[in-house]
C-alpha cells in the first residue's frame, strides 16, 4: 500500500509542475536579463527579451508534455475498447455455446 501510495504522490507532483515550468523559468531568466541590462546599460531589453523568451519556452514545453499524455490517454482508451470488445465476443461465444448445450440435452 505505501509503494501505490509513493507513486501516487510522485504522479501528482509531476502533474502539478507545470506551474513552476511557467513561473520559474520566466523569472529566472528575466532576473538574469536585469542582470545583463545593469551590466550593459540597457534597461528594459534583456529583462523583457528573456522574459518574453522564458515564457514562451515554458507554454511549448507544457503544451508538448499536454500532447505527449493526450496521445497515451488515447492510446490506453483504445486498448480499453479493444479488451472490451473481446470481452463481449468471448461472451457471445459463450452464449451461443450455452444454447446448443441445451438444445442437445432437450432433444
Amino acid at each position: 500500500m505505501a509503494r501505490n501510495a509513493q507513486r501516487e504522490l510522485q504522479e501528482a507532483l509531476w502533474r502539478s509542475s507545470g506551474g513552476y515550468d511557467l513561473v520559474l523559468g520566466p523569472v529566472i531568466l528575466s532576473l538574469g536579463g536585469l542582470w545583463l541590462d545593469r551590466r550593459f546599460e540597457t534597461t528594459p531589453l534583456f529583462t523583457i527579451g528573456l522574459l518574453l523568451f522564458g515564457a514562451v519556452g515554458a507554454a511549448t514545453k507544457i503544451y508538448y508534455e499536454w500532447k505527449r499524455g493526450m496521445e497515451a490517454a488515447a492510446g490506453e482508451r483504445d486498448r480499453m475498447l479493444a479488451e472490451a470488445a473481446e470481452l463481449r465476443a468471448r461472451a457471445r461465444a459463450a452464449k451461443v455455446a450455452e444454447r446448443v448445450a441445451d438444445e442437445g440435452v432437450a432433444s
